[in-house]
């Protein structure tokens, strides 16, 4: 697929909030680098390999050399109260993206996996900056990893497993990001919630300090996964009958 390229990505982002793109052939973790380093709005760093790379609470990310889209971008200008939504706008941009550049369908498990078949195809993190002035949202796509590459356990498939071939990350990359910059200022939590695969499913949730079990119905305006009348803020979540 070749390496990425940041002036192709920056040309497909004219008229969008992201115009500062970096590519990097290995970095430790664009998340851990942009979130310390801030920079101006718009910022986006892109690595065809990282060395440390890691997923929502902390878990390490399995990374393939040249076969993912990993990415983090920086966004100033998010209100407070939006802030905890934008890794829910990243999951809907990324679905977006998988449908028009990879020409297959892709669902949601909550809070922000994206699934193609129900398989995990892409997982992300957001976090705001201990400053709160910007948010940073990491996203790492499957994108040319061919059979026996992504181990059974993980559940996971690519866009290339899916649709039998793999796109340009680097359109992919632009496009994700295109999606995003408009559904960040925008109500897309209906979109969300057709996408969202959780609602409707039998559920195990495993938090820090507790364990919820039923049927989920809905996600709130924000964020929260209602499980039998329980609002889910953060945990993990098993569709039981994925299991």
């Amino acid at each position: 697929m070749g390496d990425p390229s940041a002036a192709r990505i920056l040309k497909l982002l004219d008229g969008t909030r992201f115009r500062h793109i970096e590519f990097l052939p290995s970095v430790d973790s664009t998340q851990t680098m942009l979130v310390a380093e801030g920079g101006p709005g718009g910022r986006v760093i892109v690595a065809d390999h990282q060395t440390a790379g890691r997923g929502r609470a902390g878990r390490e990310w399995l990374d393939v050399p040249g076969a993912m889209l990993m990415f983090s971008c920086l966004m100033k200008g998010i209100p407070p109260e939006r802030a905890s939504r934008v890794s829910l706008a990243g999951g809907v941009a990324v679905a977006r993206a998988i449908e028009t550049v990879g020409g297959v369908p892709a669902g949601l498990k909550w809070p922000n996996d994206v699934r193609i078949n129900r398989r995990k195809v892409c997982g992300m993190i957001g976090e705001l900056a201990p400053s709160g002035d910007y948010v940073v949202l990491g996203i790492g796509v499957n994108v040319g990893h061919a059979e026996g590459e992504l181990p059974d356990e993980l559940g996971a498939t690519s866009i290339r497993l899916s649709a039998g071939s793999a796109p340009r990350r680097d359109e992919l990359c632009a496009a994700i990001l295109r999606e995003l910059d408009a559904l960040v200022s925008s109500d897309f939590m209906d979109e969300y919630r057709r996408r969202c695969e959780t609602i409707g499913s039998e559920v195990r949730v495993e938090m820090r300090d507790a364990k919820v079990e039923g049927t989920a119905t809905d996600v709130r305006d924000d964020g929260a996964l209602m499980v039998d009348g329980w609002a889910v803020v953060a945990g993990d979540v098993v569709h039981v009958r994925d299991a």
